[in-house]
């Protein structure tokens, strides 16, 4: 596919002007959805070790391993992703959230918690999971659920 450019000084900064032939109309929500503000990571399909990108509110937990990460979707899709979980931490407005030293889920999945063994936080999500956090994160990890957008299907 060919790609052009024009630039016009009639555009803010913050906008982009694009021209499809109706026939690509497919591609204007793929295209939106990139160019957003939305943040995407980098992941891995384990089936065929195609390369693409997911959006971050389409994650479930991300799990570590080595020096790749595990990641699960909502849609009980999984993923390999570089990284350790420290370079998941940093990304804002995404309701990602390190819960302990494994374990990074999304708090708009997150449906409620109660407290389980050893006075430790047990967290249940959406897809009747259950994730244990450690006790140095359920602080936080209590005062970030206040805060969290939730979005019902």
């Amino acid at each position: 596919m060919k790609v052009n450019f024009n630039w016009d000084a009639l555009y803010s900064p913050t906008e982009i002007g694009m021209q499809l032939n109706p026939q690509n109309y497919h591609l204007k929500n793929k295209l939106e959805s990139f160019l957003s503000d939305r943040v995407h990571i980098e992941v891995i399909n384990p089936k065929n070790e195609c390369r693409s990108l997911l959006d971050c509110s389409q994650i479930l937990s991300i799990e570590a391993m080595d020096s790749l990460s595990k990641v699960y979707t909502i849609n009980n899709e999984v993923f390999y992703t570089k990284g350790r979980l420290k370079n998941f931490e940093i990304l804002e407005g995404t309701n990602l959230f390190r819960i302990n030293n494994n374990v990074v889920i999304n708090l708009a999945e997150v449906t409620g918690f109660k407290t389980g063994k050893y006075a430790q936080l047990e967290v249940f999500t959406k897809e009747q999971q259950v994730f244990i956090v450690s006790r140095h994160y359920t602080k936080k990890l209590k005062e970030e659920l206040i805060s969290v957008p939730r979005i019902e299907k």
